[in-house]
């Protein structure tokens, strides 16, 4: 079971969370800051969330944040914070349309989520961002080249999105209600069915995905290769839930991350648990998440886990923070 609305969630505060340090970056234009869009800086607006930087990830032993509406990458280290930025953004930006309201955003870019690309060495050379604005999909070195970009006739809301080892790219689309794979060339090889319930790539750019049986309210992972053959099917024993969102599997410990709303039904907290192959929860903990992004969650080497945390209702005040975290 999946809930109609769009899902907001941004920081998760876990009883667990120990942030000894954290990385900040300000709200605003300009360098070493991040774009937000409310009703603070477009009065009347009637977009029914606040938008900010809607992802980030661990990668190179670094902090990489997405400004989804000032279209541009920045790099932060995580104990020194920002070291240098690049922009999405086609040179010089395109004029704003005659038409345009005076209180809705002339955004050229919304990058939705964005995913590493490493090398047969395991080296991070550039990244794959989703552009929900034009969609389409847009590859840059990570200093700031770019590098490539394409659409699809298939694509009807990009979501999420995640590069495997060998090069194959997979997009997570709401709309459509699917996960395509594509392979280093931008050729679609393959698609599988896709309930908004997250996603993950493990070794030989295998598949994880989840999907919820309503009659027995029941959920399972599975695992499928790049020709769409099942390889494992496991039956999840979550109690009563609704809206599994699968984050990350560890295959060397044989173990999932995911959260999920429960039964009771939303009321400001989530549930995050990690389960091993046996479908057995090993360890869970309630999550509080304010609004609002897409990615919130990231892990380096699966033992090292970060946290978005962000209010875009109160920016320009505040900031926004990428804070360390321990699952339970």
């Amino acid at each position: 079971m999946r809930s109609g609305s769009i899902i907001i969630a941004s920081l998760f505060a876990c009883v667990a969370l120990t942030a000894s340090a954290q990385v900040t970056l300000p709200y605003g234009e300009g360098a070493g800051k991040v774009g937000f869009i409310n009703g603070n800086n477009y009065p009347g607006i009637e977009e029914p969330v606040p938008l900010g930087p809607k992802a980030f990830r661990l990668a190179d032993d670094h902090i990489w944040v997405v400004d989804s509406t000032g279209g541009k990458l920045l790099k932060l280290g995580k104990e020194n914070g920002l070291q240098s930025e690049f922009s999405l953004l086609a040179s010089p930006p395109a004029p704003p349309s005659a038409d345009l309201a005076t209180n809705s955003p002339n955004l050229e870019v919304m990058i939705e989520d964005f995913a590493p690309v490493f090398n047969e060495s395991g080296a991070l050379t550039s990244f794959w961002f989703i552009d929900l604005m034009n969609n389409r999909l847009l590859n840059y070195a990570t200093d700031g080249k770019k590098l490539g970009e394409f659409k699809h006739e298939k694509f009807v809301q990009p979501f999420r999105i995640e590069v495997g080892r060998s090069g194959h790219i997979f997009v997570a689309d709401k709309g459509a209600q699917c996960i395509f794979v594509f392979d280093a060339d931008q050729k679609l090889v393959n698609e599988a069915n896709w309930e908004w319930s997250g996603m993950a790539v493990g070794a030989d750019d295998k598949l994880y995905r989840m999907f919820y049986e309503s009659e027995n309210n029941r959920s399972y992972l599975v695992l499928q290769n790049l020709q769409g053959a099942i390889e494992k099917e496991i039956e999840l024993d979550l109690p009563e839930h609704m809206n599994p969102e699968l984050w990350w599997v560890d295959e060397a410990k044989e173990e999932i991350v995911l959260t999920y709303t429960p039964a009771t039904g939303f009321e400001g907290k989530f549930v995050v648990a990690r389960l091993g192959f046996d479908g057995k929860i090993k360890a869970s903990g309630d999550l509080t998440p304010p609004i609002a992004m897409n990615r919130f969650i990231d892990h380096q080497g699966f033992d090292e886990v970060w946290l978005g945390a962000a209010d875009y209702n109160k920016a320009p005040d505040g900031s926004f923070s990428v804070v360390p975290t321990k699952l339970p």
